[in-house]
């Protein structure tokens, strides 16, 4: 059960959920000005693209090994 529980302790999961949940609002947002809606668009890809390099920068340093004990089963 501890193995399960252990990913939760690491902030860098933490601030990757989170760049990844901002990402999805932005991306499914809508507004009629065309000029706020290609921002906010730009925007969220800019927070995805974030998101997916920290994640391979941190996995090939083995920071976040603890997302592999949910791939195992």
């Amino acid at each position: 059960m501890k193995k399960y529980l252990k990913p939760l302790l690491n902030w860098r999961i933490d601030v990757l959920t989170v760049l990844a949940m901002l990402a999805i609002v932005l991306i499914m947002g809508d507004t009629e000005n065309i000029t706020v809606f290609c921002s906010i668009k730009a925007a969220a890809f800019t927070l995805g693209y974030a998101c997916y390099r920290l994640a391979l920068r941190w996995d090939k340093q083995g920071l976040i090994d603890e997302l592999n004990v949910f791939t195992e089963n």
